[in-house]
């Protein structure tokens, strides 16, 4: 009698940890968009922060750092991109293109700018702001399909 009923304990107690690991463990494409996401937050977070530093001197260094961590953060998605649904990774691969060919030309435009001297970086601002706005659009048609909570 002791036997079978430490053999069914044995069982359920297997049970729930077999079910357990089971629950525990993601798909490649949950990781993978899961490491899309925080990459995604960190470009909207370097976005904002472009967005909102008015156009000085020091602009151009601050372009060129948050140019750096969004590079950063496009590499992280590009290493999870192939494990997203297969449904979203086309248009998810060229909305990436887009975005980082609209980067490049923000920061091609404020260094520029930005070698012929503060005033030249002023006159400049309505471009540098005009390519901030598109990037920021270009970011949330890129991004947006993913649907990061």
């Amino acid at each position: 009698m002791f036997s079978s009923f430490r053999r069914s304990v044995g069982v359920a107690a297997l049970s729930v940890v077999v079910l357990g690991l089971a629950a525990c463990g993601e798909s490649s494409e949950e990781k993978a968009k899961k490491q899309v996401c925080a990459a995604t937050s960190e470009i909207s977070k370097q976005i904002q922060k472009l967005e909102s530093l008015p156009i000085s001197s020091s602009f151009v260094t601050e372009v060129k750092t948050s140019g750096e961590a969004i590079d950063k953060s496009i590499g992280e998605i590009k290493s999870a991109a192939p494990n997203l649904a297969t449904a979203n990774r086309e248009e998810f691969e060229a909305a990436t293109k887009t975005f980082q060919t609209e980067l490049t030309s923000l920061i091609v435009t404020t260094v520029k700018s930005s070698t012929s001297g503060e005033a030249a970086l002023k006159s400049a601002e309505p471009k540098i702001k005009a390519s901030l706005s598109t990037l920021a659009t270009g970011y949330k048609k890129a991004f947006e399909a993913l649907k990061c909570s």
